[in-house]
Parts: C-alpha cells; sequence; structure tokens
C-alpha cells in the first residue's frame, strides 16, 4: 500500500513534473512553430518559396541545440537533479562528444519533450476538467456537462469522484514518464562505448601508478626504518661499552635518514607531477647505487657480499625503469634478509648480459635468530617486487632452497 501511494506522497514526483513540465513547454514551442508555419504554407498570400525557405533555415535553427555538447552536459545535470540518476551511472560529459554520442543525446531531448508533452497536456486538461467537475456537482456551473449527459452520470458524487480520478492520475502519469526516462536516460546520456573503455583505461592508469607509488614507498621508507630500527637498537646496547661503535650506529641512522628524504623527495616528486613542479627534484636509484645499499646494510650488522663483474652495476646502456627496478628488488630482497635473517651473511650478484640485467640475492634462513626490536607483523614486499617485475615482462623467483633464501629476479632490456 505505502508503495502503491508513494507517487502521492513523494517529494521525487514533483521534481519529475518540473523536468516534464519543462519538456512540456519546449514541445508545445515547437508545436507553435510547425502550426504557424502549416499556416503560412496554406495561405495563399503567402510565397510558399519563401516559406519553404524560412521553414528550412527555422528547422535547422531549432535541431541544432540537442547536439551541441553544452546542451547535453546540462541535460546529464537536470536527469542527475531532477530525476535522482546517481552521478556514478551518469558523469558528466567530458571533451568533445562523438557523433554517436550527438544522435543519442538528441534521442533524449526528443523523449524528453514528447513525454514532457503528454504529461503537460493531461495537466491542462484534467485539471480544469476536474475543476467543472466540481463546480458542475455543487450546481455552480452545468454548462460543460450539457453535452455529455449521455455519457456522464446525472449523479453529483459521481463527477466529484471522477475529478478526484483525474487529478490522482497525474502523479502516475508522472511517474510512469519518471519511470521511462531514468531507463533511458544512462543508454542515451551516459558515456559511449568508445568512452567508457577510455574511462577505465584510465582508471587502470590510476590504479597502477597508485601501486607503483605504493610500492616505491613501502620499500624506500621500509628499508630504512628496517637499518635504523637496528642500528637504533645496536647504539643503545654500545652506548655504555663501546661509545665509539654507538657513535657509527647514530651516524648510519643519520646517513640511513638522508637517503630516505631523498627518496622519499623523489616518490612526492612522482605523486606531485611535472605540472606542480614535481619531476626532477631526486633522482630515482638505479644500479650504480647498489654498492651504497650493501654499504647500509653491512654498517647495521649484516655481512654482505657484493658480486657483480666489471660495468655490471653501470647504467649506461641499460633503460632507466629496468636500473631502477633492479635497485628496488636488491633492497627490498636485503631489508627481508636483515629483518627475517640478522646477523645471517648476505649474497648478492649482478649480472648483465645482452638481452637482461639478472639479480640474485641469498641469505640463510633465520639462522641467528629474530632480530632484537625488529616490527613484527608481515609485509608486502614479495608482492612489491613480483608487481615490480611483472610490468617489465620480467621473471622472479622468490623462496627457500634447502637452508637459504633465494630472491632471483631477471630484468628484459628489450
Amino acid at each position: 500500500m505505502r508503495a502503491a501511494l508513494a507517487p502521492l506522497t513523494s517529494a521525487t514526483t514533483v521534481r519529475a513534473g518540473v523536468y516534464l513540465v519543462i519538456g512540456g513547454v519546449l514541445a508545445g514551442a515547437y508545436g507553435t512553430l510547425a502550426a504557424g508555419f502549416a499556416q503560412m504554407f496554406l495561405s495563399p498570400e503567402t510565397p510558399r518559396a519563401a516559406v519553404v525557405v524560412l521553414a528550412v533555415v527555422t528547422a535547422v535553427i531549432v535541431c541544432a541545440p540537442p547536439f551541441l555538447a553544452p546542451v547535453r552536459t546540462l541535460e546529464v545535470l537536470a536527469v542527475r537533479t531532477f530525476l535522482d540518476v546517481d552521478a556514478a551511472d551518469l558523469p558528466e560529459p567530458a571533451g568533445r562528444p562523438s557523433a554517436a554520442s550527438r544522435w543519442r543525446g538528441a534521442a533524449w531531448y526528443a523523449l524528453h519533450l514528447t513525454l514532457g508533452a503528454v504529461v503537460t497536456l493531461g495537466l491542462l486538461v484534467a485539471v480544469p476538467l476536474a475543476t467543472q467537475l466540481v463546480l458542475s456537482a455543487a450546481g455552480t456551473d452545468r454548462t460543460l456537462l450539457v453535452g455529455a449527459v449521455p455519457l456522464i452520470t446525472r449523479n453529483p458524487v459521481a463527477w466529484v469522484l471522477l475529478a478526484v480520478a483525474l487529478l490522482l492520475a497525474l502523479p502516475y502519469l508522472t511517474t510512469g514518464a519518471r519511470a521511462v526516462l531514468r531507463q533511458a536516460a544512462v543508454p542515451l546520456l551516459g558515456p559511449d562505448q568508445s568512452a567508457r573503455v577510455a574511462e577505465l583505461e584510465e582508471q587502470a592508469r590510476r590504479l597502477a601508478e597508485r601501486g607503483r607509488l605504493a610500492r616505491e614507498l613501502h620499500d624506500s621508507v621500509g628499508h630504512a626504518l628496517t637499518i635504523t630500527t637496528l642500528q637504533a637498537a645496536a647504539a643503545a646496547r654500545q652506548l655504555d661499552t663501546d661509545p665509539d661503535a654507538a657513535r657509527r650506529s647514530l651516524a648510519a641512522i643519520e646517513e640511513t635518514g638522508r637517503t630516505a628524504m631523498a627518496d622519499l623527495d623523489h616518490v612526492l616528486g612522482l605523486l606531485r607531477g611535472p605540472e606542480h613542479g614535481g619531476a626532477g627534484r631526486a633522482p630515482a636509484r638505479t644500479l650504480a647505487d647498489v654498492p651504497a645499499l650493501a654499504d647500509d646494510a653491512v654498517r647495521a650488522g649484516t655481512r654482505v657480499r657484493l658480486d657483480a663483474a666489471d660495468g655490471a652495476l653501470a647504467d649506461d646502456g641499460v633503460p632507466r625503469a629496468v636500473a631502477h627496478e633492479a635497485y628496488r628488488v636488491v633492497q627490498e630482497a636485503l631489508t627481508n634478509a636483515v629483518r627475517h635473517a640478522p646477523g645471517a651473511p648476505v649474497t648478492v650478484r649482478v649480472a648483465r648480459g645482452p638481452r637482461s640485467v639478472d639479480v640474485e640475492v641469498t641469505n640463510a634462513l633465520g639462522a641467528h635468530g629474530p632480530a632484537p626490536g625488529r616490527p613484527a607483523g608481515g609485509g608486502r614486499g614479495l608482492d612489491g617486487m613480483a608487481d615490480r617485475v611483472r610490468l617489465l615482462r620480467g621473471d622472479l623467483e622468490a623462496g627457500a632452497d634447502g637452508d637459504v633464501w633465494r630472491v632471483r629476479a631477471r630484468l628484459p632490456l628489450l
């Protein structure tokens, strides 16, 4: 019952009625123009050639608005306001509309005017007729019903009921027209297939960019926090017994902090984008920075052996993206080794062939126990490495090999 009576009490009916009456008024203007030209054409005093030319020019002018991009935007905003269509289903048009979108917009315009004319005509007929029926039932004026006595009962109560039925029919007519318009809004005013594909591609690009920034922050800040935590723990233990070693640990913390700030500056530059001056602030780290990365781990108390042939760590001839991602793979693998197998020796091998850069990091599986003060919980390091390598169409292997944890990545140069 509540659903059946909703059109009589809902504010959506009023909003839809206003929108449909606007369409009815526009339809009336078009009808008036058509009637005027028809009368001029039938008039023998008016030159027909002039009427035809004037009619064609007028038709071009009055039929142009539905095809214009600003009109389409106004229609979308009006539909979202008056018909309660969700903005996610009907986004505001962006860019220049295609020919198909213009024709779909014109179809919507015609549908709006047609349904608006029906509702407006119903309003113009039902309200005066209901008024006359009530006046006739009250005995004030029965002139309208004199010729309709054979069709309408002579009972005044029936006239009042008929008047009420006519008035109640208007909200339901409006609700039906609103349902038709809402059903047609997205197919006619929504983005076409090419726009939807472009929107999905843009969404995928944004998600990929967010993932890339998340990986950059995870790898750089996570590495710095791991090294800093271990060095701070070492400095606390050695402060009284070996002040020189404690000072070295504090110096390593300072250097790691500077490195982390530079990495963070680079990530923020990527986030701001070149249009906000974010490009070119701090350069991305590459293979040439791997020795410094190994030195950080050594200062944190991890024995690192760097095995790289001459020229393997040079950036010449290596795409910048490959050199940067290779650095990040080494960084994350070293961070995991320091975090989960503190004190265990780590071997970093970097080889460069004609078609790829190969990176391998191995360490014993936690033979020395957990690191004092290291943060608990898992991370997203392996997933991040896999994403980095996959985006470059490379291969990644990570897992236990006997009593050794091995991370091996191959990044193609082509």
